[in-house]
């Protein structure tokens, strides 16, 4: 501590000039005054030097408090890489682990916490979207084999670690008893419910839902808007062109956007909690753009109209998924990941409208993809409404002209 910092009790500090009269009459006399204000002056800097210390060991006192209350709460709420990057927490170990969403993040990612744990619990859905993976990163990991720069093997491994989450590599080799499936979902209505639980999950999910839906359009809480009604021409896909990073943003589909559009014209009306999924970022600013004609130009779109990874363990009353590819080839792109369609069926409460061409759907190159696309036709004609687009935009050209 600095000594000296204070005067003595009753001692003022610096000379007492109350008026002229109290100035000194001769040399000495202002050689003692400059002395008094020499003093003053260094009494002050030791009063700052005090001040600083002091502010100093409070901030301390303040990081030291903080870090005793983290190490004696009963729970710690960060990120995966905050668990050590935090300083807070860099030293911490943990009875127990819980990790939320576990099938998006990474291996890298998902180590950082469960070093410092002695038990670990994961929480996620491994058949829906899995880790961010950035396009260079996946690029590197699919060339490791082909250029030879690792043993086959080795490759394979790598680039298995970068696709696949720990969650999704442990689930199916941990024993029967380390594993629970939650098994009954109450967020989608029964029509929705059932072909998520056949086309995704083996048929193990269960459905307790009322299904009521009162859509003022289609007779289902689950339908589709086919286009393949009309001309190849008109329904087709176009390139997106690329963003101003450079990036491709994928496709657009000027039908798909305009049905969209006046869909939910009507739509908004009936559903004030309303979202539009689709693949690619330029069908997304499209459609965003033209809503904003029409709802206007305000949170409400911008929040409402996004990829499938905008919508990941999110929930609307209306969801309404447009595929945008449409093209005589069969090409359907990264939509051939299950997982992005799965993501997208499932976010919705009461009402969900796909919007596609199902000749290219359901004659997909991918067989996988194929082979989901003939399961969705199959059902909605069972339990659903399917419907042409000219059939829907006729119903919809009514519903505008009523009041």
């Amino acid at each position: 501590m600095v000594a000296n910092a204070a005067p003595a009790p009753g001692e003022t500090l610096g000379p007492d000039l109350a008026s002229d009269e109290d100035l000194p009459a001769d040399p000495a006399g202002w050689e003692a005054l400059r002395g008094e204000f020499e003093r003053a002056v260094g009494m002050l800097r030791a009063r700052a030097a005090l001040l600083a210390e002091w502010r100093a060991q409070v901030g301390d006192a303040e990081e030291d408090l903080q870090r005793e209350l983290v190490r004696y709460a009963d729970v710690v709420a960060a990120t995966c890489i905050g668990t050590a990057t935090t300083k807070l927490l860099a030293e911490l170990e943990f009875d127990l682990v819980i990790v939320d969403e576990a099938g998006q993040i990474s291996t890298p990612n998902l180590l950082v916490p469960l070093v410092r744990g002695r038990r670990a619990v994961l929480v996620g859905d491994h058949r829906q979207l899995p880790p961010y993976l950035d396009e260079e990163v996946r690029e590197w990991g699919e060339n490791l084999e082909r250029e030879g720069a690792l043993p086959p093997a080795a490759a394979r491994e790598v680039a298995d670690l970068l696709r696949r989450s720990a969650f999704e590599r442990l689930y199916g080799a941990m024993p029967a008893g380390h594993r629970v499936m939650l098994a009954v979902q109450r967020r989608m209505p029964r029509e929705v419910g059932e072909f998520v639980s056949a086309a995704f999950y083996d048929g193990a999910l269960r459905t307790d839902h009322d299904g009521a839906s009162g859509d003022p359009v289609f007779t289902s809480p689950f339908a589709m808007i086919d286009t393949s009604d009309r001309p190849a021409g008109e329904r087709r896909e176009e390139p997106g062109g690329r963003g101003a990073d450079g990036e491709r943003r994928g496709y657009v589909n000027a039908l798909e956007a305009e049905i969209v559009t006046r869909l939910l014209r009507v739509h908004a009306r009936y559903y004030r909690d309303w979202a539009v999924i689709v693949p690619y970022r330029a069908q997304a600013e499209r459609i965003r753009t033209e809503l904003g004609r029409i709802l206007g130009e305000g949170a409400e779109v911008a929040d409402n109209v996004g990829t499938v990874d905008s919508f990941q363990g999110g929930e609307r009353d209306l969801v309404v998924y447009a595929f945008t590819r449409s093209n005589p080839r069969g090409e359907v792109g990264f939509l051939r990941e299950l997982r992005r369609l799965n993501v997208a069926v499932s976010r919705a409460r009461r009402q969900l409208v796909l919007v596609g061409d199902t000749a290219t759907l359901t004659a997909a190159r991918d067989e996988g993809f194929r082979a989901v696309a003939r399961r969705l036709a199959e059902h909605l004609g069972r339990t659903g409404d399917l419907r042409p687009s000219a059939d829907v935009l006729a119903h919809l050209a009514r519903l505008e002209e009523s009041p």
